[in-house]
């Protein structure tokens, strides 16, 4: 959808519960409207599939076709489009029509949440030392051990389990299936998906008399405000302290989190990275799909690291990929060189021959 069309068609608009009329639209997207008319919206949809309740965008001239011949009511399209009105339709040009047409999906979004019915299931087991807030939704099936706090405006999925003592702040959202291990903490505003663990045990033994003898984890996790996790991630809890996710960070589905680490604000981690314990990785940091960060080590403020690298010891602030990851250029460098290794390997080979005789 991010180009402004699909060359498929079928019936996928995202219809809401509740309308949206031009005043709001105005509210949350700055630019100027063509067309006039109070019209209220119920949908959004891909420019082939509006009708006159939708709202798109157009933003890729691959879908110009798309554009000329959408029948949505409302168009979000870029401030230099050169173009025809039509007199059933409103347009609205600005600088970044994209951007501008998620903000207004997401504030759609949160008008639904703030309306939508909250209600706590009978089929529920919920002990009674725990604190419920107000106006907090509670699935199927869910357990919700004892002293565990719950703050206002929050949902738990049906099946999830929050066990003794933990705690979740107010406006945060679990899908189902979440399980919150005892003692872990979640902040406001946090949304985590499917399948998710949160404080499992830090994977830590010692041999002894050829045995594995396993280390007490008695740490716990914090989650802080803001923060996004994919399905079925895992964030173990720290053996001694704290594994710390800070403020906004975004984690993907299936990333591995080890004991007693901390991710600092507005890292993003993709899908399959994973980072050993007691390691630290800065604010900024950008780990691509199935990196692999080995233990006990730093990765500074404003780093990327590229898909399938191995970080086998701490990175200054840069661009790294590659096993060992190492600076972009001096990658590049060997990789461009791979390609005259087995003309220098037959080079090589041609001279100790030639010595020998």
């Amino acid at each position: 959808m991010a180009g402004g069309g699909s060359p498929q068609c079928g019936d996928n608009m995202k219809i809401f519960k509740n309308e949206i009329n031009i005043d709001e639209i105005k509210k949350i997207i700055s630019g100027e409207i063509i067309g006039a008319g109070n019209a209220v919206f119920n949908s959004v949809a891909e420019l082939i599939e509006g009708n006159k309740n939708s709202i798109c965008f157009y933003e890729n001239e691959k879908y110009l076709n798309d554009f000329q011949s959408s029948d949505a009511g409302f168009i979000i399209i870029p401030d230099n489009t050169e173009f025809s009105p039509k007199e059933n339709q409103i347009y609205l040009k600005t600088a970044k029509p994209y951007f501008s047409f998620m903000s207004l999906v997401s504030y759609w979004l949160q008008k639904e949440e703030k309306y939508a019915e909250r209600t706590i299931s009978p089929q529920a087991s919920i002990h009674f030392t725990a604190n419920i807030g107000k106006n907090v939704s509670i699935g199927p099936f869910a357990v919700i051990e004892e002293n565990v706090v719950i703050s206002d405006n929050t949902i738990i999925g049906a099946s999830s389990v929050l066990m003794k003592g933990s705690k979740i702040g107010s406006n945060s959202k679990l899908y189902p299936n979440v399980v919150v291990y005892e003692d872990c903490e979640i902040g406001n505003n946090v949304i985590i998906h499917s399948g998710v663990v949160i404080g499992a045990d830090g994977f830590g033994f010692i041999p002894l008399n050829g045995k594995q003898i396993k280390v007490p984890q008695v740490g716990n996790v914090v989650i802080e405000d803001d923060v996004e996790i994919g399905a079925n991630t895992c964030i173990d809890r720290a053996t001694i302290g704290t594994t710390r996710i800070k403020e906004n960070v975004k984690l993907d589905n299936l990333v591995q989190v080890a004991h007693n680490c901390e991710i600092d604000n507005s890292s993003i981690l993709c899908a399959q990275v994973g980072v050993a314990g007691n390691s630290f990785i800065g604010k900024n940091v950008y780990l691509a799909g199935q990196v692999g960060v080995a233990g006990h080590l730093t990765i500074e403020d404003n780093t990327l690291v590229g898909a399938q690298s191995g970080v086998p010891s701490s990175l200054k602030t840069g661009t790294y990929f590659g096993y060992p990851a190492l600076p972009a250029f001096e990658q590049k460098k060997i990789l461009a060189s791979l390609k005259d290794l087995p003309v220098t390997n037959r080079y090589v080979k041609k001279l100790i021959k030639e010595n020998k005789e």
